[in-house]
C-alpha cells in the first residue's frame, strides 16, 4: 500500500470530520436558536464517524501516530521489544483479517437486504464497507511492518 493511498483516505476521514463538525454546528444552531432541529442529524454522525474513524487508522499506524505505553521497554530490552511487537502484529493482523471476512459479508447482506438508517434512510452498507476499508488497509499495514521487522532483524531494532 503506497503512502499516497493512505494519505488519500487520511484525507477523506479529515474531509467527513471537518463536513461533520459543520454538520454538528448547524445542528445545535437550528435546535437552540431557531427551535427546529435537524432531521437525522444523529444518523449522518454516526455513519460519518465510522468513516473517519476507520479511514485514518491506516494511516495512524503507518506514521507510529497510535498512543503507545513504553513501561517495560528498558527492562525487556531490545529482544523483548522485538519479540513483543512480532507478536502484536502477528495476532492483530490475524484477528483484523478475520473481522474483514465479517464485515465484508455483513456489508453484502446489508447491501442485498437494502438495510438503511430509520430516520433518513442512509443505506448502512456504507458504515459497514468504511469499516471493510479501514480494517483492510489497517492489516495490510501491519502485515507490511511485520515482513519489514523481519527483514531489519532485532539487530537494526529500535
Amino acid at each position: 500500500m503506497t503512502g499516497r493511498l493512505l494519505k488519500a483516505l487520511a484525507a477523506v476521514s479529515g474531509a467527513v470530520l471537518f463536513g461533520l463538525m459543520c454538520l454538528v454546528s448547524y445542528a445545535v444552531f437550528r435546535r437552540y436558536v431557531m427551535n427546529d432541529p435537524v432531521l437525522g442529524d444523529a444518523e449522518l454522525v454516526q455513519i460519518g464517524m465510522s468513516l473517519v474513524v476507520m479511514m485514518a487508522m491506516p494511516y495512524a499506524t503507518a506514521n507510529g501516530a497510535h498512543i503507545r505505553v513504553d513501561i517495560f521497554d528498558r527492562h525487556i530490552g531490545v529482544w523483548g521489544r522485538f519479540l513483543g511487537d512480532l507478536m502484536a502484529r502477528s495476532i492483530g493482523s490475524f484477528i483484523l483479517f478475520l473481522l474483514i471476512e465479517k464485515t465484508w459479508d455483513k456489508a453484502l447482506d446489508a447491501h442485498e437486504y437494502g438495510d438503511v438508517t430509520n430516520m433518513i434512510e442512509i443505506p448502512v452498507w456504507i458504515a459497514y464497507g468504511a469499516i471493510t476499508i479501514g480494517m483492510g488497509g489497517y492489516a495490510t499495514v501491519l502485515v507490511v511492518q511485520l515482513i519489514a521487522q523481519l527483514l531489519s532483524g532485532v539487530r537494526d531494532y529500535e
